[in-house]
Parts: structure tokens; C-alpha cells; sequence
């Protein structure tokens, strides 16, 4: 059986803030991003076309600037 451990918050983003940026980008990846690799609706492909167009015209938030 697992143990139990408790940790503060503030704990947890000092670990985080230390971690070098691509090690950060695969754990944001591994816990928040789920994985889908069925073929894509009519309505996902309109949504990625709608994305793409925006990202080019510069529409787009980086994800540094998101808080």
C-alpha cells in the first residue's frame, strides 16, 4: 500500500519554478494533456483549421503570458 504524504502548495511551485522549461513542458503534458488518437470529426478539423489561422495572424496567447 502507498503511503500518504502531505505537502504544502508553496512547496510545490518552489520544486516547479526550479525546473528547467522542458522538463516543466512534459510533466504540464503528462498530467493535464489527454491523448486522443482516433481519427479527427469534421468539427475537430474546422476547430484546427479556426486555430491555425489565428496562430498565424497572430492571434494567439503565448503560455508564458497565461497566469
Amino acid at each position: 500500500m502507498a503511503a500518504t504524504i502531505t505537502i504544502p502548495e508553496k512547496a510545490i511551485v518552489n520544486i516547479l519554478k526550479d525546473l528547467p522549461e522542458n522538463i516543466l513542458s512534459n510533466i504540464f503534458w503528462k498530467t493535464f494533456v489527454s491523448y486522443d488518437d482516433s481519427p479527427m470529426t469534421d468539427s475537430e478539423k474546422k476547430s484546427v483549421s479556426k486555430a491555425k489561422l489565428e496562430f498565424k495572424k497572430g492571434e494567439t496567447i503565448k503560455w508564458q503570458d497565461i497566469k
